[in-house]
């Protein structure tokens, strides 16, 4: 089996891992039902559950076993020692669109609103969840950036681009045309480029004096066109303020 192929397959498999968590949860509560009737219905066996999720709680919420930025942190904190590599900002985009590639799952909204309304406890655990990722990814940019005890700036970073990683993922579902299949991921190429869009446009708000592009603008894809050879790029605010050794 082809790398691609081995991919689409456990893609497949995740999505209906997280599917039937999320109906069972619904319908049973997360106690009236067993990792084994979730495998089942998978068709997948209980030791292969464990290679995705560490718990039928972490099934529901699509929380992979494999931590994204426990994955790939090491790595972005080394790339700050390479004067060859990307800058910090576009080091987090990179760290982000794969992360997202780990983290993809099924987007029935109104099947996990109702797994929240019957198991609130979740909604509690999403909120930690969130919390604590923010506070490792802080930790792996003040690493990366040599940043002394007390500097806010990684916390700041690592909030406003986990931010504008959540808006991309809720705008990208919100404009995404139905498909054959309505629950698959957007493509990461496609979060890819809607991030650097927005992280663009986050610069031109903190970083330019000029006014908001224009909706005309605007490509074919809602997305503004690179600034011409001539323009002044908005600076990376990593740049002069604390935080960047």
């Amino acid at each position: 089996m082809s790398d691609g192929a081995r991919e689409q397959r456990m893609r497949r498999t995740r999505r209906a891992l997280i599917t039937g968590a999320r109906r069972l949860t619904a319908a049973h509560g997360l106690d009236g039902f067993t990792v084994e009737q979730l495998c089942a219905e998978a068709g997948i066996s209980r030791r292969t559950f464990f290679n995705y999720f560490a718990s039928k709680d972490d099934a529901v919420l699509g929380t992979p076993a494999r931590d994204p930025l426990e994955a790939f942190g090491e790595q972005f904190v080394a790339g700050g020692r390479d004067p060859r590599g990307p800058g910090l900002l576009e080091a987090l985009q990179q760290l982000v669109v794969r992360s997202f590639a780990l983290l993809e799952g099924p987007h029935d909204r109104a099947l996990m609103l109702e797994v929240l309304r019957r198991e609130p406890v979740l909604l509690q655990r999403l909120a930690e969840s969130m919390d604590r990722h923010v506070t490792q990814l802080a930790a792996l940019i003040a690493r990366r950036q040599g940043c002394a005890a007390g500097d806010p700036f990684p916390g700041v970073a690592a909030a406003a681009i986990s931010h504008l990683a959540g808006h991309t993922v809720h705008e990208l579902l919100e404009g995404r045309p139905a498909g054959p299949d309505p629950e698959e991921s957007p493509p990461s190429a496609e979060f890819a480029d809607r991030l650097a869009r927005n992280v663009r446009l986050a610069g031109i708000l903190f970083c330019a004096p000029a006014a908001v592009p224009p909706a005309s603008a605007e490509g074919p894809a809602g997305i503004p066109p690179a600034a011409s050879p001539g323009a002044a790029a908005p600076a990376d605010p990593s740049s002069d303020i604390e935080g960047s050794p």
